[in-house]
């Protein structure tokens, strides 16, 4: 049963009048003595009364004036609107003739679904835990996540008011935190199974909402893309969360060309429109300035052109390709490297559904090592992230050695021959992390314990002297 933020004249009724009420209230109401019913029918002498307060919104939205109801003013939508799936406009400051508005804007209105279709599924977020509060904060903290470019203060201002309405993004978020605090916790693997419970409960309601296709409102399609990025930084936390960072980049890509499609702009995201310009003009250094050295990444190329002879897809192709231009670009700049990388994610939200479906699938072991060197470049790309965070005021949370788990659970789920064909790329990925270890003991503490397992990993990865000429113990 939805309730609406509605004013209810009641007249001796109450305002949720369920069937059946009026003989539950016959049978429990008790009945007054007649003195009193003739007492109460007599007028009363006038009394200084208190002026009714204002109980409609003076500022509220087209949609919330027309059917004459108290708007929250909530902006960029009011809760009246979401639930009615309409898109919320307010009019503008100085518009006096708002009743010509709506009666234009009733003609754009989306209503809901009719009751014939399947309506979506509304998860129950009243139940509030202990745990949700501290994956919250956790959220809020430490994982917001850092895009879309240039609305980063977007995720602690307006989108924590704006999932309150939205399960499947208030879920990405809760998930999110949780996937932090498992992780920087010492004893936070005991959060692990409610990381999964959250993501899979946003995972539903997001489906729901795609289902819809081109007939979703704005207020579902910035949900929809809220949900995305969210789900796309959490993907990170997961020690095999790989495949579902490419699918979340894949659809992050995808909800953002709706609104190019459609001619529409997000009210939460203000940078959209320009995102692509903004990658390509963000404030890194001009001159050329390699990331890598040449031996480095001349050995990563050779070990990537070995899985050449085994391409069978124009997936491994696009994949492939656009791998080995980010490698080249290492050499050259930092602002050629990060188009570069920007490009390997447009290669996947490139391909047609059923390409990307076989890219991804479990047992094509040969795009699973194209994944390694993926691995690979984002460990190098480990200077660049750290100077667009200064160029963009955040705070670096550290732990960014943890990007050894996405490689190790490549490594191990490969057959021998194709791990032969990584072995050398793996060696240099982790010697290029050893760097991250005396970084996270002086100034990220809550990785400790995580920083052991890494150490343990590199005793049986990388020869004895290599590890004593680096002070590892």
């Amino acid at each position: 049963m939805e309730i609406e933020y509605t004013q209810h004249l009641s007249y001796g009724c109450s305002p949720l009048h369920l069937p059946g009420e009026d003989l539950l209230s016959a049978a429990t109401t008790p009945t007054l003595p007649a003195d009193a019913i003739s007492k109460a029918s007599c007028p009363q002498p006038p009394a200084n009364r208190l002026k009714r307060p204002h109980r409609k919104s003076r500022q509220g939205c087209l949609n919330c004036k027309s059917r004459r109801i108290k708007c929250q003013e909530t902006k960029p939508a009011c809760m009246n609107c979401i639930r009615r799936d309409l898109a919320c406009v307010y009019p503008t400051k100085g518009d006096t003739r708002w009743r010509l508005l709506i009666a234009d804007r009733a003609q754009t209105q989306i209503p809901r679904e009719s009751p014939i279709a399947s309506p979506s599924p509304r998860i129950s977020t009243s139940a509030v835990t202990v745990d949700d509060l501290r994956f919250w904060h956790h959220y809020l903290v430490d994982a917001r996540p850092g895009l879309p470019i240039g609305d980063e203060g977007t995720w602690s201002s307006q989108i924590p008011i704006f999932a309150h309405d939205c399960p499947h993004l208030l879920h990405a978020l809760l998930s999110l935190g949780a996937s932090y605090c498992s992780l920087a916790s010492p004893q936070g693997y005991q959060y692990a199974p409610l990381v999964i419970a959250h993501r899979g409960k946003a995972l539903k309601a997001l489906g729901a909402i795609l289902a819809k296709g081109d007939n979703c409102t704005i207020t579902e399609v910035d949900s929809a893309l809220a949900t995305c990025y969210a789900l796309t930084f959490q993907a990170r936390h997961m020690s095999d969360g790989v495949i579902d960072f490419a699918v979340m980049v894949r659809g992050c890509s995808i909800m953002t060309n709706w609104y190019f499609r459609h001619g529409r702009k997000s009210n939460i995201f203000s940078c959209l429109q320009t995102q692509e310009q903004t990658m390509q003009t963000t404030t890194l250094p001009w001159d050329p300035q390699a990331l890598k050295d040449q031996h480095t990444i001349t050995r990563c190329i050779a070990a990537l052109d070995k899985l050449q002879p085994f391409l069978r897809t124009s997936g491994h192709h696009i994949f492939y390709n656009a791998l080995r231009l980010c490698y080249e670009s290492l050499l050259i700049s930092y602002r050629r490297a990060f188009i570069r990388l920007t490009m390997i994610y447009v290669s996947w939200s490139c391909m047609d559904n059923s390409e990307f479906q076989t890219l991804i699938a479990p047992q094509n072991y040969i795009s699973r090592a194209l994944f390694m060197h993926y691995v690979t470049i984002d460990s190098f790309m480990r200077p660049l992230y750290a100077r667009l965070s200064l160029t963009r005021n955040l705070q670096s949370k550290g732990g960014h050695f943890l990007l050894y788990r996405w490689a190790e659970n490549i490594y191990e789920g490969l057959p021998e021959s194709i791990r032969g064909l990584v072995y050398d790329l793996y060696q240099c990925f982790l010697l290029d992390l050893i760097s991250d270890i005396a970084l996270s003991r002086a100034y990220f503490p809550q990785w400790n314990h995580e920083l052991g397992r890494f150490v343990a990993l590199l005793r049986n990865r990388i020869p004895s002297d290599v590890l004593d000429w680096h002070d590892i113990r």
